[in-house]
């Protein structure tokens, strides 16, 4: 039974690295499977101090995340404000994709931070190209930020798995 009970929790964590592309914090999800197998367990394999490990690898892939779609925005010229903008078009256009139906929120999250960031170019008076740029750059950064929480998320996977096999 605990041979199964390991099995069902380690299918769970992969879930939580898949959710990643589908722009759901798969991070956190891991951290939540974490913390409740330590519970479940009596923090035998799983420890405070891990998950402590595993707090800290979510916060920064979460900071990480929005540092990156601005340090891309703003690598292909756009403004702090439109940085912003792709954050805020991000946001709206996973939340509006929920609403298309799930899988709509991959291309709501991605089409937001393009006009996020291409709108307030166009509104600050910039040109189509420069907005352009600008969105491109945005959407550059959220593919780099959905890499490195893959990366951070097969980091806290390689933790936790080890344990779960002993």
């Amino acid at each position: 039974m605990e041979t199964l009970g390991s099995i069902i929790f380690t299918l769970f964590l992969i879930a939580g690295l898949a959710s990643l592309f589908f722009s759901l914090p798969g991070t956190l999800f891991i951290l939540i499977e974490a913390v409740i197998y330590g519970l479940l367990t009596g923090f035998a394999g799983i420890t405070v101090k891990l998950l402590f490990l595993l707090a800290i690898l979510y916060l920064a892939g979460e900071l990480l995340e929005y540092i990156l779609v601005i340090v891309g925005a703003r690598k292909f010229g756009a403004s702090r404000k439109a940085a912003g903008g792709a954050i805020l078009g991000g946001t709206l256009g996973a939340i509006l994709g929920i609403f298309a139906g799930g899988i709509g929120v991959i291309p709501g999250t991605f089409l937001g931070i393009f006009l996020g960031a291409f709108l307030v170019e166009i509104v600050a008076g910039r040109n189509l190209s420069q907005s352009f740029k600008a969105g491109t750059g945005s959407l550059f950064g959220r593919v780099s930020a959905i890499v490195l929480k893959v990366i951070i998320a097969l980091i806290m996977l390689f933790l936790i798995i080890p344990r779960l096999l002993k």
